[in-house]
């Protein structure tokens, strides 16, 4: 189908940023997380092609676990934080789903759930962060209570606030408070590093990492180089060229107009497919390898660029990338003064994923 607006997810990218993980923490083992619809690359999709290179894969919902197990894919689950009750424990227990014990209050529901099957269970310190995780007195209780009951096997994690900041007084922090409560069980295996602590904080590693938006070609951190590839690149087509004279603006709101005469072209994407509308006028885009200003409000689904300096002819039909392997997610991110990840979450529905 020639499609006006699509995504092209390129899993080559993928395996290479999960082998470039390996590479960084060479003695962890690997959560490769997938949540929110494998951050809107595709929660099948990316589920096969990580199965058997990653060593579990991670979910935020209960959801998504069963819509993997239903699809047929066996690898290893960590459900992170989520609302639990004893029939969601049995299932996790009877299809290999490991679950993050992150509030007080699911310890008990723990210890009273009829499983059938040993369970994995993360108890998940709150160092810092100050949103999900257990309290240094929460920890030291459920460490007890579940070190008893055979029914459960147990790990450890914590989920940094600052790790993007290579000098972060408060990720120094966090890992010396995790490393005081996991004293407590020196043998229980142990997980720290988001992508940011995999990048800039290697003495963070630990047992297992858990990677996320650097598997999808993005690095949070700021002033440290990565060998990392853009997985989705997001294109859509030129629908329509035209010529405007000075004075002519362009779109809602009439919030661009040309100072001499312009040609522009209409791209066939708007915010309906996730394009970001704030990023306002002088965003570039991509087209032909050269750089173009988006001119104009972005609407619903048409966004202009002035193409008048063109070094070749553009023509109806011809390919635009909005952000991807021309031009970093991160830089389109910065002008809607949000991040990758908003980004490549809200790709819309109607945005076939192409993957190759």
């Amino acid at each position: 189908m020639n499609h006006t607006a699509w995504a092209d997810i390129n899993l080559t990218a993928l395996t290479h940023n999960l082998a470039t993980v390996r590479s960084l923490a060479p003695h962890s083992r690997v959560v490769a997380m997938i949540k929110a619809d494998a951050y809107g690359h595709g929660l099948t999709a990316i589920a096969k092609a990580l199965a058997g290179k990653a060593d579990k894969l991670g979910v935020a919902r209960f959801q998504e676990a069963v819509a993997l197990r239903d699809r047929g894919i066996n690898s290893p689950l960590l459900l992170m934080g989520t609302l639990l009750n004893h029939e969601t424990l049995q299932w996790c227990a009877n299809n290999n789903v490991a679950i993050t014990l992150h509030e007080g209050n699911q310890l008990p529901l723990l210890l009273t759930s009829q499983l059938d099957h040993p369970l994995e269970v993360w108890l998940k310190a709150d160092t810092g962060m100050n949103r999900l995780g257990l309290s240094a007195d929460e920890f030291t209780q459920a460490l007890s209570s579940l070190q008893k009951d055979s029914r459960f096997r147990l790990k450890a994690l914590t989920h940094f606030s600052s790790a993007d900041e290579s000098s972060s007084p408060i990720t120094q922090q966090q890992i010396k408070r995790f490393a005081t409560l996991t004293s407590l069980a020196p043998d229980m295996e142990r997980s720290l590093a988001n992508s940011a602590g995999i990048i800039a904080w290697p003495e963070s590693h630990a047992d297992w990492v858990r990677p996320g938006i650097m598997l999808y070609g993005d690095n949070p951190t700021t002033a440290i180089e990565t060998d990392l590839r853009a997985v989705m690149s997001l294109r859509a087509r030129v629908i329509a060229i035209k010529d405007i004279r000075a004075g002519d603006s362009v779109g809602y709101g009439a919030t661009w107009t040309a100072t001499s005469p312009c040609r522009i072209a209409a791209i066939g994407i708007g915010y309906g497919d996730g394009y970001p509308r704030q990023v306002g006028n002088g965003c570039p885009v991509s087209i032909q390898g050269q750089l173009f200003p988006l001119v104009g409000r972005v609407s619903m689904d048409i966004c202009s660029v002035d193409i008048s300096q063109a070094a070749s002819p553009i023509n109806v039909g011809d390919v635009a990338t909005m952000w991807g392997d021309e031009l970093p997610a991160a830089t389109i991110a910065a002008r809607a003064g949000t991040i990758s990840y908003h980004l490549f979450t809200g790709v819309t529905q109607r945005v076939p994923r192409i993957y190759s």
